[in-house]
């Protein structure tokens, strides 16, 4: 048994199926689960997802080894903020936000002597949100992002690593401000992509028609914006600037294209669509 006690405040999607993958780990002796939703708690005690379920985070967090904090990025800081109290000495405080600067910077300087923090970010998901969505496969084989500073304990980093292998993931680290970089392009510009597409096609004056004929292309790429509108809504809030930078360069990418074709440059268009195609078929 590597872990005797970890609780998980916020039993999504990602919450929910990290705490059904260190169960069925077996290395845990108890997952405590924290949500404020009653039906949540219910559903993911009777299905076997945690051992104790619980509203109220001061009972939660009691004795937990690592407090992992999976909810929407906007409430992260003042949910580690109200872990503080009950927190036993020792404690290692954690995450699971696609955003991570804004993360470190308001948790980092007010933590108590004793009690630590590594921010983390796995890289999994899909389009759909809940619990009951929760898959103790879901971060098998995939990346998960800690983002430790000169402040970070390095028996907490060590234990948190550790209970990501546990679930399947290869850990990777990397500095706060280079993470929301690399993100705000390849996972934050594709859901800002994926959502301003369909409303393209809703603004079109015969979108009921469109949709009538919408294919697999359409379909495919815009999957992730289906994706839960308040969750994304925070993350592009808190990694603005980045952001704002990555939907720049898309648009003087799809500036050039755009040029190509007006220009009838199909030599130039079909160079930079050769070169697209051989990234993506390379991934």
């Amino acid at each position: 048994m590597e872990f005797e006690k970890i609780t998980i405040i916020g039993l999504g999607l990602i919450g929910g199926s990290l705490a059904r993958a260190l169960k069925e780990s077996n290395e845990v002796g108890a997952v405590i689960g924290i949500d404020p939703d009653r039906e949540t708690i219910e559903y993911a005690l009777g299905n076997g997802i945690i051992d104790i379920g619980s509203s109220d985070i001061r009972e939660g967090v009691e004795g937990a080894e690592i407090i992992v904090i999976s909810t929407h990025v906007g409430i992260i800081t003042d949910t580690a903020k109200s872990v503080f109290p009950a927190a036993t000495q020792g404690a290692i405080i954690t995450d699971v936000g696609s955003v991570k600067s804004v993360v470190v910077k308001g948790i980092e300087p007010y933590l108590p002597a004793n009690i630590h923090f590594i921010g983390g970010h796995p890289i999994a998901g899909t389009e759909n949100s809940g619990v009951k969505s929760a898959d103790s496969k879901l971060f098998n084989g995939k990346r998960c992002i800690l983002t430790p500073t000169e402040k970070t304990d390095p028996l907490a980093k060590s234990k948190v690593t550790r209970m990501w292998e546990l679930v399947g993931s290869e850990v990777r680290e990397m500095d706060p401000e280079t993470h929301d970089h690399i993100f705000g392009l390849v996972s934050h510009l594709p859901h800002i992509v994926a959502y301003s597409l369909i409303n393209t096609v809703l603004n079109a004056q015969d979108s009921e028609v469109l949709l009538e004929f919408a294919g697999g292309g359409l379909k495919d790429y815009t999957r992730v914006a289906a994706s839960s509108p308040e969750m994304w809504v925070e993350i592009f809030k808190t990694n603005k600037s980045h952001l704002l930078e990555a939907i720049s360069m898309f648009k003087d990418s799809l500036g050039d294209i755009e040029e190509a074709i007006e220009n009838e440059d199909f030599d130039t268009l079909k160079k930079k669509l050769d070169k697209a195609a051989r990234t993506k078929r390379n991934l």
